[in-house]
């Protein structure tokens, strides 16, 4: 076959360029797994190189194997001589075969997650460090970010000087001796150990640089500082260097990417041939143009226009809808009109969010509506292991002879309850015949247990059982979490993963209250079952053909027709924590993240936000989201929340101050504050009007916003004082 064939200029030249160092900024869509195929088979097939003689480096093996797939359909056998896989792979496999120079034995096992942290613990309990202090999982999150950075135990404890960072040495320093002496690696050492075999065997180091004549890299821009020097040790010799990335797609910061090795790579190669691939093959005019004109914006770029031939489509467009309840709505609308209209499957549709916990919502509403889904890249709301330890916290107060959950959670967060005190009351039980909890209640009564262990946490259940019927559930979960150091435990961890899974607990929280809205009385039985059969989803018919749901992280590299992109409101996207830190390198990954998500988009791209949203279990007005102010007018169309809306207020551009009334959304201050709306003559609810709550009693409204079943209401009670309501909820009979 033609090599060549079928590539536009760009790509053509990033092929056929194969001598000295070549960075290839691969646009979004641009075709860059093309060209990568399409360069190794040139270097094999027209310019002879054996295969033996290229290294080719992906990042994940998703993309490893379909470099392989298309390779072999145009080189047949000779692709299987390649080195082509993962950082970690290519890793692995030098150091099975010369490790021994440094010691390493050929036959050592991979840790992987959960094994690291046994080990931490296990270093942590030889060194009497206390785990209630110094959590664990912290301690190991920074001994993968030193291994990101190429740091040793003691290049780390050079720089350790405050009280934590020396006891993250002193346990980096063990867990490396007991992975020798265990035989053992773990995935930065697939990394940080060829670097040391590297310079402590330059015999080695010269044995692969002559035998990699060419190497290529992709998602570069994705590269932390170990991969960075292994990479450029290999290359040392022949410059032969290509890499392919994206600055603008840079968005793994939180996880040791470092953009600058993009971004300088001209400065380590003064020699380098800069290709911009910039034709885009995937969205059209419209959702191109709109995402430029976001990521323009940005200062750390090396510069690139996207273009394309397709069609202009559609523009972008935005709704502000009222709550995340009705942007759920609006949404599930939009996919059944356009499947009723244009005949479009669900798996042409996709839902991108920022953060995990924002999928609880659609999820529960596409289960009550019998959409069927598929999450990516995470697992249902309910399937998380956090939200399964908080359902099992609530399962055991309100049924403490529920032994699976107690077992779940009696150690979690520790409290000295082991597996060995766990068998010897279970035994016990056994032999009084009563299940576990009353097992261990006559286990301190007879002093069989010592009263420290565990005492206070059985005391505790027995309380909260006792609350059960007398608080709101969203109030008894709350306390239940705080108050038995389940929330602390995260919060302690100080890691992404940690700070997500704390916000999937207040997304819990906030999902207990629109329970407790939706009936006029709810118990915490009747939630437990509600969780149960909302969480059983697995009765879907036609698995194939499914609406998708993910994080904008998890899209990545892949492309749907129609993409919905929800949540766009300052705090949540931008996430809180860059604006907190107010820090311009986390905005502009920010920035990446919106311009990766609309890019993703084919054909059709929609943006949603909401006026206010549930969060952490009370409402919060929000403000839109910084990045619907960038995305330049002439490519977005914005949709007021519905027909009764008044005339957005002047809009102020964030950078001129100029103020503006032209194509744009309401803007919303992020203090609280009631809005009065005007509405049809037919709408039930007036100011004014005194109704009686099931719960709180008697009360008047005194504001309103929306009209009908869906309106919100904010009530003065003469008990309970304001509370907001949202009429489709709850009955409220006139006095």
């Amino acid at each position: 076959m033609d090599i060549l064939k079928h590539l536009n200029p760009q790509q053509s030249d990033a092929v056929k360029k194969t001598d000295g160092p070549i960075l290839i900024l691969a646009g979004a869509g641009s075709g860059k797994t093309r060209v990568l195929t399409h360069r190794i088979a040139h270097l094999i097939k027209d310019k002879n190189i054996p295969p033996q003689k290229i290294l080719a480096v992906t990042f994940t093996n998703k993309a490893a194997g379909e470099m392989k797939e298309r390779l072999e359909k145009i080189l047949g056998s000779k692709a299987k001589d390649l080195w082509l896989g993962t950082f970690h792979s290519t890793g692995l496999r030098i150091l099975r075969k010369d490790g021994h120079n440094i010691g390493i034995a050929p036959n050592f096992i991979v840790y992987d997650d959960d094994d690291q942290l046994a080990l931490v613990k296990l270093c942590m309990a030889e060194l009497n460090i206390n785990d209630k202090s110094f959590n664990p999982r912290a301690i190991l999150s920074h001994i993968n970010q030193a291994k990101n950075e190429a740091l040793s135990a003691d290049d780390y404890a050079l720089d350790a000087d405050d009280l934590f960072g020396k006891r993250v040495s002193l346990v980096y320093k063990l867990y490396q001796e007991k992975l020798r002496q265990n035989k053992t690696m773990d995935f930065g050492d697939l990394i940080c150990k060829p670097i040391r075999l590297f310079r402590e065997a330059p015999d080695v180091l010269e044995k692969y640089q002559k035998r990699f004549k060419y190497i290529l890299v992709d998602e570069y821009q994705d590269t932390n500082r170990s991969q960075y020097i292994l990479i450029n040790l290999l290359a040392l010799m022949h410059k032969n260097l290509c890499v392919v990335g994206d600055e603008d797609q840079s968005i793994y910061g939180w996880r040791g990417a470092d953009i600058r090795n993009i971004l300088e790579f001209e400065k380590d190669y003064p020699e380098v041939d800069i290709i911009r691939l910039e034709q885009n093959y995937r969205s059209t005019k419209n959702i191109l143009a709109a995402a430029n004109s976001v990521v323009e914006r940005n200062t750390k770029r090396i510069g690139k226009t996207l273009w394309t031939e397709n069609t202009d489509g559609e523009v972008v467009t935005y709704q502000m809808a009222r709550d995340e309840h009705h942007e759920a709505s609006l949404l599930y609308n939009k996919v059944e009109d356009m499947r009723r209209r244009e005949g479009v499957a669900y798996k042409d549709f996709a839902i991108f969010y920022r953060t995990n916990a924002q999928s609880r919502i659609f999820e529960e509403h596409f289960i009550r509506s019998g959409m069927p889904y598929n999450i990516v890249g995470g697992l249902r709301f309910y399937e998380r292991r956090e939200i399964k330890d908080a359902v099992a916290y609530l399962k055991v107060a309100a049924n403490p002879s529920d032994t699976i959950s107690l077992m779940r959670i009696i150690n979690t967060p520790p409290r000295g309850i082991g597996k060995t005190t766990v068998d010897r009351v279970a035994g016990f039980g056994a032999e009084h015949g009563v299940p576990l909890f009353e097992a261990f209640k006559l286990a301190f009564e007879k002093g069989i247990l010592p009263q420290h262990k565990g005492n206070s946490f059985i005391a505790m259940i027995e309380r909260f059982k006792g609350l059960a019927d007398n608080i709101q559930i969203h109030e008894l979960a709350k306390r239940l979490l705080e108050e038995s150091g389940y929330i602390k435990m995260w919060e302690d961890e100080h890691t992404e993963e940690a700070e997500a899974r704390i916000e999937n607990l207040h997304e819990l929280i906030s999902a207990i209250r629109d329970f407790e809205k939706s009936r006029e009385y709810a118990s915490l039985a009747d939630f437990l079952d509600h969780a149960a059969l909302i969480s059983d989803i697995d009765s879907y018919e036609d698995q194939h053909n499914r609406v998708t749901l993910m994080t904008l992280h998890s899209a990545k590299g892949l492309e749907f027709p129609i993409v919905f992109m929800v949540g766009m409101e300052e705090g949540l996207f931008p996430h809180s924590r860059s604006l907190k830190r107010n820090n311009d390198d986390e905005i502009e990954e920010e920035r990446r993240l919106c311009y990766v998500g609309m890019t993703r988009a084919m054909k059709k791209l929609f943006l949603f936000g909401a006026r206010e949203r549930n969060i952490y279990g009370e409402y919060r007005f929000q403000g839109q989201s910084r990045f619907i102010d960038e995305i330049d007018a002439n490519y977005l169309e914005i949709i007021t929340p519905d027909s009764n809306q008044k005339p957005a207020p002047e809009r102020i551009n964030r950078e001129s101050g100029v103020r503006s009334q032209e194509n744009t959304a309401i803007q919303y201050s992020e203090e609280p504050r009631i809005i009065y709306d005007d509405f049809a003559e037919n709408d039930p609810w007036k100011i004014g009007m005194r109704i009686n709550h099931p719960s709180f009693g008697i009360g008047v409204i005194k504001a309103k916003e929306g009209i009908g079943e869906s309106a919100k209401l904010t009530v003065m009670f003469q008990s309970m004082g304001p509370k907001k309501l949202i009429a489709k909820y709850v009955f409220l009979p006139e006095v």
